[in-house]
Protein backbone atom coordinates (compact mmCIF):
# COMPACT_ATOMS: atom_id res chain seq x y z
CA UNK A 1 0.00 0.00 0.00
CA UNK A 2 1.39 3.48 -0.89
CA UNK A 3 1.95 6.03 1.77
CA UNK A 4 -0.73 8.08 0.92
CA UNK A 5 -3.35 5.72 0.82
CA UNK A 6 -3.12 5.55 4.69
CA UNK A 7 -2.94 9.38 5.05
CA UNK A 8 -5.82 9.94 2.83
CA UNK A 9 -8.46 7.54 4.13
CA UNK A 10 -10.03 9.93 6.64
CA UNK A 11 -10.27 12.87 4.28
CA UNK A 12 -11.59 10.60 1.35
CA UNK A 13 -14.33 9.80 4.34
CA UNK A 14 -14.79 13.63 4.54
CA UNK A 15 -15.00 14.44 1.30
CA UNK A 16 -17.49 11.64 0.75
CA UNK A 17 -20.17 12.87 3.29
CA UNK A 18 -19.68 16.07 2.08
CA UNK A 19 -20.05 15.21 -1.52
CA UNK A 20 -23.32 13.41 -0.68
CA UNK A 21 -24.61 16.36 1.61
CA UNK A 22 -23.76 18.75 -1.13
CA UNK A 23 -25.81 16.69 -3.91
CA UNK A 24 -28.93 16.25 -1.25
CA UNK A 25 -29.28 19.44 -0.56
CA UNK A 26 -28.66 20.28 -4.47
CA UNK A 27 -31.80 18.42 -5.58
CA UNK A 28 -33.84 19.28 -2.60
CA UNK A 29 -36.66 21.46 -3.68
CA UNK A 30 -36.17 23.97 -0.77
CA UNK A 31 -32.68 25.57 -2.10
CA UNK A 32 -33.67 28.85 -2.90
CA UNK A 33 -30.96 30.58 -5.49
CA UNK A 34 -30.83 33.77 -3.62
CA UNK A 35 -29.11 36.42 -1.27
CA UNK A 36 -30.36 36.86 2.47
CA UNK A 37 -32.25 40.74 2.04
CA UNK A 38 -29.54 41.97 3.87
CA UNK A 39 -27.11 41.51 1.27
CA UNK A 40 -29.64 41.46 -1.97
CA UNK A 41 -28.37 45.02 -3.37
CA UNK A 42 -24.90 44.40 -2.92
CA UNK A 43 -24.11 43.54 -6.72
CA UNK A 44 -26.48 45.92 -8.21
CA UNK A 45 -23.78 48.03 -9.94
CA UNK A 46 -23.14 44.93 -12.25
CA UNK A 47 -24.00 45.99 -15.81
CA UNK A 48 -27.58 45.14 -16.19
CA UNK A 49 -28.37 42.51 -19.02
CA UNK A 50 -25.56 39.85 -18.43
CA UNK A 51 -25.41 36.62 -17.18
CA UNK A 52 -21.55 36.66 -15.17
CA UNK A 53 -20.95 33.20 -15.22
CA UNK A 54 -17.13 33.34 -15.10
CA UNK A 55 -16.77 34.76 -11.41
CA UNK A 56 -13.34 32.52 -11.69
CA UNK A 57 -11.28 34.53 -13.61
CA UNK A 58 -11.86 38.16 -12.19
CA UNK A 59 -14.21 38.02 -9.04
CA UNK A 60 -16.70 40.62 -8.09
CA UNK A 61 -16.75 43.86 -5.12
CA UNK A 62 -20.27 43.78 -3.16
CA UNK A 63 -20.99 47.64 -3.14
CA UNK A 64 -20.24 47.57 0.82
CA UNK A 65 -16.23 46.66 0.17
CA UNK A 66 -16.31 48.68 -2.96
CA UNK A 67 -17.07 52.24 -0.30
CA UNK A 68 -14.16 50.57 2.12
CA UNK A 69 -11.57 50.49 -0.69
CA UNK A 70 -13.08 54.14 -1.64
CA UNK A 71 -12.60 55.57 1.27
CA UNK A 72 -9.08 54.07 2.10
CA UNK A 73 -8.11 55.82 -1.47
CA UNK A 74 -9.96 59.01 -0.74
CA UNK A 75 -7.89 58.59 2.28
CA UNK A 76 -4.58 58.78 0.62
CA UNK A 77 -5.38 61.10 -2.11
CA UNK A 78 -6.56 63.60 0.06
CA UNK A 79 -2.95 63.94 1.89
CA UNK A 80 -0.43 61.54 0.45
CA UNK A 81 2.09 62.92 2.73
CA UNK A 82 0.33 62.63 5.72
CA UNK A 83 -0.71 58.87 5.30
CA UNK A 84 3.12 57.67 4.28
CA UNK A 85 5.63 59.56 6.20
CA UNK A 86 2.94 59.43 9.42
CA UNK A 87 2.75 55.83 9.47
CA UNK A 88 -0.54 55.66 8.72
CA UNK A 89 -0.87 53.95 5.07
CA UNK A 90 1.87 51.04 6.76
CA UNK A 91 -0.65 50.82 10.14
CA UNK A 92 -3.19 49.88 7.93
CA UNK A 93 -1.64 47.30 5.07
CA UNK A 94 0.02 45.46 8.43
CA UNK A 95 -3.60 44.86 10.09
CA UNK A 96 -4.60 43.99 6.63
CA UNK A 97 -1.83 41.26 6.79
CA UNK A 98 -3.20 40.27 10.28
CA UNK A 99 -6.92 39.82 8.80
CA UNK A 100 -5.16 37.85 6.03
CA UNK A 101 -3.51 35.61 8.01
CA UNK A 102 -6.33 35.00 10.40
CA UNK A 103 -8.40 33.71 7.17
CA UNK A 104 -5.66 30.81 6.63
CA UNK A 105 -5.01 30.10 10.02
CA UNK A 106 -1.38 31.52 9.83
CA UNK A 107 0.87 33.95 11.71
CA UNK A 108 0.82 37.31 11.24
CA UNK A 109 4.46 37.45 10.89
CA UNK A 110 4.66 34.84 8.57
CA UNK A 111 2.80 36.43 5.99
CA UNK A 112 2.54 39.07 3.56
CA UNK A 113 -0.41 40.99 0.93
CA UNK A 114 1.25 41.10 -2.82
CA UNK A 115 -0.62 42.12 -5.77
CA UNK A 116 -1.50 38.82 -7.35
CA UNK A 117 -0.77 35.66 -7.74
CA UNK A 118 1.49 35.55 -10.61
CA UNK A 119 3.58 37.84 -7.89
CA UNK A 120 3.41 35.58 -5.60
CA UNK A 121 4.81 32.68 -7.45
CA UNK A 122 7.75 34.73 -9.16
CA UNK A 123 8.51 35.60 -4.99
CA UNK A 124 8.69 31.86 -4.67
CA UNK A 125 10.34 31.17 -7.87
CA UNK A 126 13.14 33.86 -7.11
CA UNK A 127 14.21 31.77 -4.13
CA UNK A 128 14.42 28.54 -6.29
CA UNK A 129 16.99 30.22 -8.46
CA UNK A 130 19.63 27.23 -7.43
CA UNK A 131 20.04 24.39 -9.75
CA UNK A 132 17.15 21.52 -9.59
CA UNK A 133 14.15 20.21 -11.05
CA UNK A 134 11.46 22.66 -10.58
CA UNK A 135 7.60 20.17 -11.54
CA UNK A 136 4.75 21.99 -12.54
CA UNK A 137 1.40 20.60 -13.22
CA UNK A 138 0.07 20.49 -16.97
CA UNK A 139 -2.32 22.73 -16.51
CA UNK A 140 -0.64 25.40 -13.89
CA UNK A 141 -2.10 28.67 -14.67
CA UNK A 142 -0.81 30.20 -18.28
CA UNK A 143 1.05 33.08 -16.12
CA UNK A 144 2.57 31.22 -13.18
CA UNK A 145 3.87 28.68 -16.29
CA UNK A 146 5.03 31.65 -18.00
CA UNK A 147 6.95 32.91 -14.83
CA UNK A 148 8.62 29.47 -14.16
CA UNK A 149 9.66 28.94 -17.78
CA UNK A 150 11.14 32.66 -17.60
CA UNK A 151 12.95 32.18 -14.63
CA UNK A 152 14.46 28.60 -14.94
CA UNK A 153 14.39 27.97 -18.58
CA UNK A 154 12.28 24.40 -20.07
CA UNK A 155 15.69 22.06 -18.63
CA UNK A 156 14.71 22.75 -15.37
CA UNK A 157 10.92 23.00 -15.75
CA UNK A 158 8.96 19.44 -16.16
CA UNK A 159 5.25 19.19 -16.08
CA UNK A 160 3.27 16.06 -15.02
CA UNK A 161 0.01 15.35 -16.54
CA UNK A 162 -2.91 16.17 -15.12
CA UNK A 163 -5.67 13.94 -15.32
CA UNK A 164 -8.82 15.19 -17.11
CA UNK A 165 -11.79 14.09 -17.72
CA UNK A 166 -12.72 11.54 -15.06
CA UNK A 167 -10.47 13.79 -12.55
CA UNK A 168 -10.61 11.88 -9.00
CA UNK A 169 -8.31 12.67 -6.27
CA UNK A 170 -7.04 9.15 -6.34
CA UNK A 171 -6.07 9.93 -10.28
CA UNK A 172 -4.65 13.16 -9.10
CA UNK A 173 -2.12 11.33 -6.52
CA UNK A 174 -1.50 8.72 -8.40
CA UNK A 175 -0.28 11.30 -12.01
CA UNK A 176 1.70 12.68 -9.25
CA UNK A 177 3.20 10.25 -7.69
CA UNK A 178 4.29 8.75 -10.79
CA UNK A 179 5.44 12.28 -11.98
CA UNK A 180 7.76 12.37 -8.82
CA UNK A 181 9.16 9.04 -9.22
CA UNK A 182 10.22 9.95 -13.00
CA UNK A 183 11.53 13.70 -12.52
CA UNK A 184 13.01 13.46 -8.78
CA UNK A 185 12.02 17.06 -8.16
CA UNK A 186 14.04 19.57 -6.02
CA UNK A 187 10.95 21.90 -6.25
CA UNK A 188 6.66 21.18 -6.27
CA UNK A 189 4.19 23.93 -7.28
CA UNK A 190 0.90 22.43 -6.71
CA UNK A 191 -2.74 23.61 -7.63
CA UNK A 192 -5.49 24.00 -4.21
CA UNK A 193 -8.29 24.60 -7.15
CA UNK A 194 -6.77 24.46 -10.28
CA UNK A 195 -8.20 27.08 -13.02
CA UNK A 196 -8.65 25.12 -15.87
CA UNK A 197 -9.79 22.52 -15.53
CA UNK A 198 -11.53 24.18 -12.42
CA UNK A 199 -10.83 20.91 -10.34
CA UNK A 200 -10.71 20.99 -6.12
CA UNK A 201 -7.11 19.13 -5.34
CA UNK A 202 -6.73 17.06 -2.35
CA UNK A 203 -3.87 19.65 -1.54
CA UNK A 204 -2.66 18.21 1.94
CA UNK A 205 -2.55 14.85 0.63
CA UNK A 206 -0.38 15.84 -2.60
CA UNK A 207 2.54 18.13 -0.13
CA UNK A 208 2.44 15.15 2.09
CA UNK A 209 3.38 12.60 -0.89
CA UNK A 210 5.72 15.35 -2.35
CA UNK A 211 7.46 15.40 1.17
CA UNK A 212 7.93 11.62 1.13
CA UNK A 213 9.88 11.67 -2.16
CA UNK A 214 12.20 14.00 -0.38
CA UNK A 215 10.71 16.89 -2.31
CA UNK A 216 12.67 20.28 -0.90
CA UNK A 217 10.22 22.61 -1.06
CA UNK A 218 6.84 22.78 -1.85
CA UNK A 219 4.53 25.48 -3.09
CA UNK A 220 0.86 25.77 -3.57
CA UNK A 221 -1.26 28.03 -5.94
CA UNK A 222 -4.16 28.79 -3.89
CA UNK A 223 -5.69 31.29 -6.30
CA UNK A 224 -9.00 30.29 -6.11
CA UNK A 225 -9.24 29.05 -2.80
CA UNK A 226 -10.06 31.27 -0.55
CA UNK A 227 -13.63 31.50 -0.15
CA UNK A 228 -14.41 28.48 -2.41
CA UNK A 229 -12.74 26.21 0.24
CA UNK A 230 -11.77 25.60 3.37
CA UNK A 231 -7.82 26.64 3.72
CA UNK A 232 -5.77 25.84 6.55
CA UNK A 233 -2.09 26.05 5.53
CA UNK A 234 -0.84 24.42 8.84
CA UNK A 235 -3.28 21.59 8.07
CA UNK A 236 -1.61 22.02 4.35
CA UNK A 237 2.09 21.46 5.18
CA UNK A 238 3.49 23.43 2.48
CA UNK A 239 6.44 25.50 2.89
CA UNK A 240 4.81 28.74 0.87
CA UNK A 241 0.87 28.76 0.00
CA UNK A 242 -0.87 31.71 -1.29
CA UNK A 243 -4.55 32.93 -2.38
CA UNK A 244 -6.07 35.32 -4.19
CA UNK A 245 -8.86 37.87 -2.06
CA UNK A 246 -10.16 39.70 -5.19
CA UNK A 247 -11.12 36.30 -6.88
CA UNK A 248 -13.65 34.23 -3.80
CA UNK A 249 -13.02 36.62 -1.20
CA UNK A 250 -14.59 39.52 -2.17
CA UNK A 251 -11.55 42.31 -2.44
CA UNK A 252 -11.55 44.51 -5.09
CA UNK A 253 -8.97 44.00 -7.50
CA UNK A 254 -5.93 43.22 -6.00
CA UNK A 255 -4.82 41.65 -3.00
CA UNK A 256 -3.33 38.06 -2.43
CA UNK A 257 -2.37 36.41 0.30
CA UNK A 258 1.06 34.89 0.87
CA UNK A 259 2.31 32.81 3.93
CA UNK A 260 6.06 31.62 3.62
CA UNK A 261 7.61 29.31 6.26
CA UNK A 262 10.79 30.40 5.01
CA UNK A 263 12.14 33.67 5.78
CA UNK A 264 14.72 34.24 3.50
CA UNK A 265 12.00 35.29 0.53
CA UNK A 266 12.35 38.92 -1.22
CA UNK A 267 9.83 41.15 -3.17
CA UNK A 268 10.44 40.99 -6.87
CA UNK A 269 10.46 44.67 -6.52
CA UNK A 270 12.04 46.15 -3.63
CA UNK A 271 12.16 49.70 -2.76
CA UNK A 272 12.31 51.48 0.86
CA UNK A 273 12.83 48.57 3.47
CA UNK A 274 14.47 46.49 1.01
CA UNK A 275 16.04 43.09 3.23
CA UNK A 276 12.62 42.84 5.78
CA UNK A 277 9.95 41.08 3.40
CA UNK A 278 7.17 41.92 4.97
CA UNK A 279 7.99 45.85 4.67
CA UNK A 280 9.30 44.97 1.34
CA UNK A 281 5.35 44.35 0.46
CA UNK A 282 4.14 46.85 2.22
CA UNK A 283 5.46 48.96 -0.36
CA UNK A 284 7.09 48.21 -3.43
CA UNK A 285 6.60 52.37 -4.80
CA UNK A 286 3.43 54.43 -5.32
CA UNK A 287 0.76 52.90 -6.53
CA UNK A 288 -2.59 52.56 -5.34
CA UNK A 289 -2.86 50.47 -2.22
CA UNK A 290 -6.44 50.79 -1.44
CA UNK A 291 -7.50 46.94 -2.19
CA UNK A 292 -5.35 45.69 0.12
CA UNK A 293 -6.25 48.31 2.99
CA UNK A 294 -9.71 47.08 2.27
CA UNK A 295 -8.96 43.39 2.85
CA UNK A 296 -10.03 43.30 6.67
CA UNK A 297 -13.91 44.63 5.33
CA UNK A 298 -13.50 41.95 2.27
CA UNK A 299 -12.94 39.12 4.62
CA UNK A 300 -15.91 40.55 6.78
CA UNK A 301 -18.12 40.50 4.29
CA UNK A 302 -17.10 36.88 3.63
CA UNK A 303 -17.64 35.67 6.85
CA UNK A 304 -21.12 37.28 7.29
CA UNK A 305 -22.82 37.14 3.81
CA UNK A 306 -25.79 34.61 3.87
CA UNK A 307 -28.30 33.30 1.14
CA UNK A 308 -32.00 33.51 1.65
CA UNK A 309 -31.85 29.99 3.44
CA UNK A 310 -29.16 31.13 5.49
CA UNK A 311 -26.16 29.48 4.02
CA UNK A 312 -22.54 31.12 3.94
CA UNK A 313 -21.05 32.07 0.82
CA UNK A 314 -18.94 28.83 -0.14
CA UNK A 315 -21.57 26.20 0.79
CA UNK A 316 -24.21 28.31 -1.02
CA UNK A 317 -21.96 28.14 -4.54
CA UNK A 318 -20.92 24.12 -3.75
CA UNK A 319 -25.00 23.59 -3.51
CA UNK A 320 -25.76 25.78 -6.14
CA UNK A 321 -23.33 24.48 -8.64
CA UNK A 322 -24.07 21.00 -8.26
CA UNK A 323 -27.91 21.83 -8.85
CA UNK A 324 -26.59 23.74 -12.46
CA UNK A 325 -24.79 21.69 -13.69
CA UNK A 326 -27.11 18.88 -13.08
CA UNK A 327 -29.89 20.91 -15.04
CA UNK A 328 -27.67 21.43 -17.81
CA UNK A 329 -25.93 17.77 -17.82
CA UNK A 330 -29.70 16.72 -18.40
CA UNK A 331 -30.49 19.88 -21.09
CA UNK A 332 -27.59 19.17 -23.11
CA UNK A 333 -27.45 15.26 -22.90
CA UNK A 334 -23.83 14.71 -21.66
CA UNK A 335 -22.00 13.14 -19.16
CA UNK A 336 -19.96 14.32 -15.98
CA UNK A 337 -16.59 15.22 -16.21
CA UNK A 338 -15.13 14.24 -13.09
CA UNK A 339 -16.24 13.10 -9.19
CA UNK A 340 -18.26 14.93 -7.17
CA UNK A 341 -15.09 15.69 -4.71
CA UNK A 342 -13.60 17.74 -7.23
CA UNK A 343 -16.62 20.42 -6.65
CA UNK A 344 -15.80 23.60 -5.05
CA UNK A 345 -17.74 26.73 -6.40
CA UNK A 346 -16.57 26.57 -9.78
CA UNK A 347 -17.01 23.17 -11.83
CA UNK A 348 -16.35 21.58 -15.10
CA UNK A 349 -19.70 21.07 -17.88
CA UNK A 350 -19.25 18.91 -20.80
CA UNK A 351 -20.58 20.66 -23.71
CA UNK A 352 -23.27 19.26 -26.21
CA UNK A 353 -21.78 17.83 -29.75
CA UNK A 354 -21.73 20.40 -32.19
CA UNK A 355 -19.93 23.10 -30.62
CA UNK A 356 -17.03 24.37 -32.79
CA UNK A 357 -14.75 25.44 -30.16
CA UNK A 358 -11.18 25.08 -32.47
CA UNK A 359 -11.20 29.51 -31.77
CA UNK A 360 -11.87 29.08 -28.19
CA UNK A 361 -8.48 28.58 -26.27
CA UNK A 362 -9.53 28.73 -21.94
CA UNK A 363 -8.33 31.55 -20.56
CA UNK A 364 -7.16 33.53 -23.81
CA UNK A 365 -8.71 36.47 -25.34
CA UNK A 366 -10.56 35.27 -28.90
CA UNK A 367 -12.07 36.68 -31.50
CA UNK A 368 -15.45 37.64 -32.66
CA UNK A 369 -16.14 34.30 -34.59
CA UNK A 370 -15.56 32.23 -31.26
CA UNK A 371 -18.67 30.50 -29.34
CA UNK A 372 -16.93 32.64 -26.09
CA UNK A 373 -17.43 35.77 -28.05
CA UNK A 374 -20.84 34.56 -29.49
CA UNK A 375 -22.54 34.01 -26.05
CA UNK A 376 -21.42 37.80 -25.11
CA UNK A 377 -22.13 39.17 -27.89
CA UNK A 378 -24.97 37.42 -29.07
CA UNK A 379 -26.78 36.64 -25.65
CA UNK A 380 -25.19 38.54 -23.08
CA UNK A 381 -23.65 35.60 -20.96
CA UNK A 382 -20.15 35.45 -19.89
CA UNK A 383 -18.72 31.71 -19.28
CA UNK A 384 -15.39 30.27 -19.76
CA UNK A 385 -16.01 27.48 -22.96
CA UNK A 386 -12.76 26.07 -24.30
CA UNK A 387 -11.79 23.00 -26.67
CA UNK A 388 -9.67 20.61 -24.72
CA UNK A 389 -7.86 17.31 -25.98
CA UNK A 390 -10.73 15.28 -24.83
CA UNK A 391 -13.53 17.38 -26.12
CA UNK A 392 -15.27 20.70 -25.31
CA UNK A 393 -15.97 22.11 -21.73
CA UNK A 394 -17.23 24.91 -19.49
CA UNK A 395 -15.99 26.11 -16.58
CA UNK A 396 -19.12 27.42 -14.82
CA UNK A 397 -18.37 29.15 -11.88
CA UNK A 398 -21.51 29.92 -9.29
CA UNK A 399 -21.12 33.04 -7.25
CA UNK A 400 -22.94 34.53 -4.82
CA UNK A 401 -25.20 36.52 -7.44
CA UNK A 402 -25.80 33.86 -9.39
CA UNK A 403 -29.48 33.54 -10.22
CA UNK A 404 -31.96 31.09 -12.12
CA UNK A 405 -32.01 33.49 -15.10
CA UNK A 406 -28.72 33.17 -15.67
CA UNK A 407 -27.90 29.97 -16.03
CA UNK A 408 -31.34 29.27 -18.16
CA UNK A 409 -30.12 32.07 -20.39
CA UNK A 410 -26.74 30.28 -20.53
CA UNK A 411 -28.59 26.81 -21.40
CA UNK A 412 -30.91 27.91 -23.95
CA UNK A 413 -27.69 30.02 -25.77
CA UNK A 414 -25.49 26.81 -26.14
CA UNK A 415 -28.55 25.03 -27.73
CA UNK A 416 -29.42 27.39 -30.15
CA UNK A 417 -25.63 27.64 -30.69
CA UNK A 418 -25.31 23.98 -31.99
Amino acid sequence: MRLHAVQRTTRQFLLRTRAALSRRAATSASFTRASAAAFASDFDHHAPGIARLNHGSFGATPAPVLAATEACRARWLAQLDDEYFSGALDAELQAATAAAADAIGAPAAETALVENATVAAAVVFRRWSKEGTVLLPANAYGGVRASALSMFGPRRVKEWPFPFPGTSHELVLDWLDQALTQHDPRYVLLDHVSSQPAVVCPVAEMVALCRSRGVAEVAVDGAHALGQVPVDVDAIGADYYFSNLHKWAFAAPTATVLHSLRRELRHVVPSWGAGDFAAECRWTGTRDYAAMRAVPAALAYLQNWRSAEDLPAPDFNRVGLRRAIDDLQTAWGVDEAYHEECLGSMGMVRLPAGLDLSKDIPGQPVGPDSVRSRLRDRYGVEAAVGGFPEGSFLRLSHAVYTSDDDLGRLRDAVLELV
